[in-house]
């Protein structure tokens, strides 16, 4: 099978890359962006004429809120209308396509997890534009798995454990605000992307790890389970210089894997524990 990865060089894109590709029979081609520019239509229709995919994972887009929130046309010509262009594609085409979107494509105010059958309402640029590339890919790729997720975490990269394991380090002040979603292990995502393949189940899924929690929840873990007090841990009322919303509470209930019986993924403190592990840190497992 052949794969054709956008964002291979990201955080999730490595994961793919580590996860995917050591899998016999699969032949996982991640152009860089010279060669597969999100932001150059006709680019993108060549490189997937040329590669002639069977499946198309796209995991690339401007992720940075702030920076959709500042630059909308630059968050809408990537995120929006370059992933319309890769849906188009992959029909001409024939692959199947699995996009990447975001537990930001909701306003954050219902009070208990988010499932596929909820209303969207995105409250700032970044969940726009995510939301209306998912609307392309339904209308123009029938063969498609739109897969929401929230708060990628690993082993590599920046991004609220590694910032915060490099503050414990320096001995530096570390805590988080009242913000709470599903935290989400990129090793258990690339993992269950993978297994939606196994049938032609097409449609919308919600994929994160289970449970809900807070920023600053997840920095009293941390600490616990690198043998600190979590007290330590402070708890803020807000981030400076933040220039989009953010929803409040946005954790995803992985609602359509459970109803076919599938749902693979294991509650965000277990993968929590493993992605520090995998850091090199010696870890105290928490009873759950």
């Amino acid at each position: 099978m052949r794969v054709l990865l956008t964002g291979g060089t990201g955080m999730l894109g490595r994961a793919i890359r580590e996860v995917w590709g050591s899998q016999p029979g699969i032949e996982l081609l991640a152009p860089p962006r010279a060669e597969l520019d999100l932001a150059r239509p006709p680019q993108i229709f060549e490189a997937v004429s040329r590669i002639r995919p069977e499946v198309i994972l796209h995991a690339a887009a401007i992720a940075d809120v702030d920076r959709c929130e500042a630059d909308p046309d630059l968050a809408f010509r990537v995120n929006t209308v370059g992933t319309a262009c890769l849906a188009a594609a992959a029909q001409m085409t024939g692959a199947t396509l699995i996009f990447i979107s975001t537990d930001y494509v909701f306003d954050g105010t219902k009070g208990t997890p988010y499932t596929e059958f909820d209303r969207p309402n995105p409250i700032n640029v970044y969940g726009w534009s995510k939301l209306q590339a998912e609307e392309y890919v339904r209308t123009l790729c029938p063969r498609h798995f739109v897969v929401r997720t929230a708060w990628l975490f690993a082993p590599w990269g920046q991004h609220f454990v590694t910032h915060t394991v490099e503050r414990i380090r320096k001995g530096e002040p570390v805590g988080g605000i009242a913000q709470t979603s599903s935290p989400t292990f990129v090793l258990d995502l690339a993992q269950a992307l993978l297994r939606l393949l196994e049938y032609p189940a097409y449609g919308l899924y919600h994929i994160a790890n289970h449970g809900t929690v807070s920023r600053y929840e997840m920095a009293r873990a941390i600490l616990a389970m690198l043998g600190r007090d979590p007290e330590e841990a402070v708890r803020l009322s807000g981030i400076s210089g933040r220039r989009a919303p953010r929803p409040d509470r946005s954790p995803l209930r992985n609602y359509v894997l459970e109803l076919q019986g599938r749902d693979p993924m294991r509650p965000w403190t277990e993968a929590l524990a493993e992605c520090l592990e995998r850091m090199g840190l010696r870890v105290r497992h928490l009873s759950s």
